[in-house]
């Protein structure tokens, strides 16, 4: 059989591969002499390249070639007399990196399938169901209410036992887990939390922690840079002069309260001058900070059928506190059953959130992924549209998206629901334009750019004035931080006149990923 040994007259210069000859095989019969043993030297030259073979051929795929110093021992050798055995042939790593590369892509494929899926379900559960955050501002409201016939006795201990668990180290009550800001929202919850604990007499080192927070970012206050939460410089003017009334003492300057309580006051013979429907419904809308000041007979003329007071758990709290109603006290009832001992600043809000996952959905372009969870919304929000129902109805902002989101995917809705809205009179007489809410009116732009008919007349006056209100906020630069992005690229750019995919682009690239918006208090 033939054997191999190595060429001297061949360069080994291919990485990977030995260049070998094949040697004649010996005649039956014939025995050539056995050769001398070889010298020393020759000896452990060969033992040295020889572990150098086996230890290229074992890394398949790091070494690929001998080097050059090597290389000319192992041919000075082979043209000795004495031939040492042949060299073995190197395999190239070729193959084994293109399979390692190949199961990495394969493994970095299935991972990334995986963060898809999981980050699908997370939307899925949001689509099924909205979550929303505690508000230890409204807790603290809640909490404040005393047992029907007990002035004594919390009527939701619960409430109560919830601020007592949840104050960060610094002194603070905050939506957030770990109390590390101080803003005005925090500054308001923390004061309604102590004034919870005082009204009960309770928790003595946490109102001590808390007025310290309280003094310690007391200068936010005054601070009309810093935003501030709705109806905040009527609110926590309010609850400071409740707080001082009952006792309590601040570590702040005494000018700094005064100075505070002063404008409060200017405030309020500002609201007094005025007489619209839009100042009545502001003023029941901050009325947990006006006291005895206001009718309260008058304040729950604007009681929802659900008993609560423009669906917020404060604003309904402050009045059970002051005039008692069986309806409000059942929706109180409701949502600490429903959410334990922490409530939301807001609630219902469920169609409100859902709507708003829907267009975000829609307007980055991944919908598809998720028609089933869609068009159950939808059907429940054309459900809610022709039972005109409150949810829907008493916001404006939620009305306008619900058209124009059922319109959009082939619902029958009329505009004539949104005839009430057609003058801008109208608009500035409700809540939301007397607090000149920039996202009402740029929904109700959008969703006047949605006609069927050239004869739809409600759709053509809404979309006059609000493109004009739009357009004069921007030139006053009264509208700050991403929604003057969007107000600009609504009215550049209507929904007809954009590309699909460029406008998915651009919305992905100034997608709001936290999606918060500030009420009386933070609501994500």
């Amino acid at each position: 059989r033939p054997c191999a040994i190595v060429d001297p007259s061949q360069p080994m210069s291919n990485a990977g591969c030995s260049s070998v000859l094949p040697a004649p095989c010996r005649q039956a019969g014939h025995r050539a002499p056995l050769p001398l043993p070889a010298a020393p030297q020759f000896v452990a030259r060969f033992r040295s390249n020889r572990r150098l073979r086996v230890t290229c051929a074992s890394a398949a795929g790091h070494v690929s070639r001998i080097p050059p110093t090597e290389a000319r021992r192992v041919r000075s050798l082979a043209g000795s007399r004495h031939r040492p055995p042949p060299l073995t042939r190197i395999r190239s790593g070729t193959p084994r990196c293109a399979y390692v590369e190949k199961m990495l892509v394969a493994e970095t494929a299935s991972l990334l399938d995986v963060h898809r899926k999981d980050r699908e379900a997370r939307i899925r559960k949001q689509l099924r169901k909205v979550e929303l955050p505690p508000s230890p501002y409204d807790t603290a409201w809640v909490a404040m209410v005393p047992l029907r016939g007990s002035p004594h006795t919390p009527c939701f201990p619960q409430c109560v036992e919830w601020i007592l668990q949840n104050q960060h180290e610094n002194g603070s009550w905050d939506i957030n887990d770990f109390g590390s800001s101080a803003n005005k929202n925090v500054l308001l919850s923390t004061l309604a939390c102590v004034l919870a604990l005082e009204k009960w007499n309770l928790g003595q080192e946490h109102i001590r922690k808390g007025l310290h927070f309280i003094g310690r970012h007391f200068s936010l206050v005054m601070d009309e840079e810093i935003a501030a939460p709705t109806g905040f410089n009527m609110i926590f003017p309010g609850m400071l002069s409740l707080a001082i009334g009952a006792g309590l003492q601040f570590p702040v300057r005494q000018t700094d309260i005064d100075g505070i309580l002063h404008q409060w006051e200017m405030e309020l013979k500002r609201q007094a001058g005025q007489k619209s429907y839009g100042r009545e419904a502001y003023m029941a809308y901050v009325s947990e900070g006006l006291g005895n000041l206001l009718d309260w007979n008058e304040v729950m003329k604007f009681q929802r059928k659900n008993g609560s007071l423009f669906n917020s758990p404060s604003t309904t709290a402050a009045a059970l506190v002051h005039n008692y109603d069986d309806k409000a006290l059942d929706y109180l009832n409701m949502i600490v059953s429903k959410f334990g001992g922490a409530v939301p600043t807001v609630y219902p809000l469920n169609m409100h959130c859902k709507l708003s996952m829907v267009d975000s959905l829609e307007k980055i372009g991944i919908s598809r992924h998720f028609s089933s969870e869609i068009e159950g919304i939808l059907d429940m929000a054309y459900s809610f549209w022709l039972q005109r129902d409150e949810e829907i109805m008493m916001d404006v902002a939620t009305c306008a998206m619900a058209f124009r989101l059922l319109r959009m995917n082939g619902y029958d809705v009329s505009s004539d629901e949104l005839s009430h809205l057609a003058e801008a009179s109208n608009f500035h007489n409700s809540l939301q334009g007397y607090l000149s809410d920039t996202k009402s009116v740029l929904e109700l732009y959008k969703a006047s750019k949605v006609c069927v008919s050239e004869h739809e007349l409600i759709l053509d006056n809404i979309g006059n004035w609000s493109g004009s209100l739009l357009s004069e906020k921007l030139c006053s630069e009264g509208v700050q931080g991403l929604p003057i992005l969007e107000v600009e690229y609504a009215l550049k750019f209507p929904f007809y006149t954009t590309l699909e995919r460029l406008d998915h682009k651009r919305n992905i690239e100034h997608f709001d990923a936290r999606g918060s918006h500030i009420l009386k208090t933070e609501c994500l």
